[in-house]
């Protein structure tokens, strides 16, 4: 009796052995799977390399960038030079008439156009050449214009500013 035990004991423990050294196979077989998996995810990530043989170098390509600087209305030289400035209209909403205030740098050609809002031209308020300097004009649009949103266009030279205003 006392071998059958000890033939089962000894039974129990090599299935037990060979259970736990089965489930380690797995496990061992499971982190090589997981380790090829990233292997293969590192491969598909690698880096391009131009295989090219006259390909440039690194130290070849120049790359110049001039950085952005917004216009400002304080600096006056080159492209920065601006020659409207503060236009202002006077009051919104009006009824009958409308002042509009503008400053020139130097003298020009001012045109000044009523829109609607499709962009079509409704009236010409003023188009002649000025002297540099505060300007201020009054227009009496009652006869001109129904009520309803439009559109002031100050064209001077090159440069255009559009404002909007109400007409009650």
């Amino acid at each position: 009796m006392k071998k059958i035990y000890q033939v089962s004991i000894l039974f129990y423990f090599m299935l037990l052995g060979a259970n736990a050294f089965g489930s380690h196979k797995f496990y061992i077989r499971m982190t090589e799977q997981s380790d090829s998996v990233k292997r293969a995810q590192q491969k598909s990530s690698s880096k391009i390399t131009d295989t090219r043989p006259n390909r440039p170098s690194r130290s070849d390509i120049k790359l110049s960038m001039t950085p952005f600087k917004p216009a400002s209305a304080s600096s006056k030289t080159g492209s920065d030079f601006k020659l409207l400035n503060n236009v202002k209209v006077s009051p919104n909403p009006a009824e009958d008439q409308i002042t509009i205030s503008y400053s020139l740098s130097k003298e020009t050609t001012v045109t000044i156009k009523i829109m609607d809002v499709l962009g079509n031209e409704i009236a010409t308020l003023l188009s002649q050449r000025l002297p540099s300097g505060d300007q201020n004009h009054n227009f009496n649009i009652a006869s001109r214009l129904n009520s309803g949103y439009y559109f002031i266009r100050l064209i001077a030279g090159s440069e255009t500013v559009i404002k909007r205003i109400s007409i009650l």
